[in-house]
């Protein structure tokens, strides 16, 4: 996935925390995740992953994944490893990541 722009000065925790805040609720804030995830390098989105599981004790990868349905499906050729592109460089599914 490529960045749009990546912020240099970031805070992980902030994101996840941001991020969890867009999964509440009836409805995602994919806008939200957007903004986030896609102003994020790869190394940023690793930390992001990192203190979303020391917060709420769950993978981030794991949530995207139910939280990414939908339209999302849709326009990603390969809807059930989309979320892997978020956290990987190649566009794998390893879960070493």
């Amino acid at each position: 996935m490529a960045t749009l722009l990546a912020l240099e000065d970031f805070s992980p925790g902030e994101d996840a925390m941001a991020l969890n805040k867009a999964f509440e609720g009836w409805s995602t804030d994919r806008k939200g995740m957007i903004r986030i995830l896609g102003h994020r390098n790869v190394d940023q989105r690793k930390q992001i992953r990192l203190a979303y599981q020391e917060i709420y004790q769950e993978d981030l990868n794991k949530k995207l994944k139910s939280e990414l349905l939908g339209d999302f499906e849709v326009v990603t050729p390969c809807p059930r490893k989309a979320w892997t592109f978020l956290f990987n460089r190649d566009g794998s599914a390893s879960q070493d990541v």
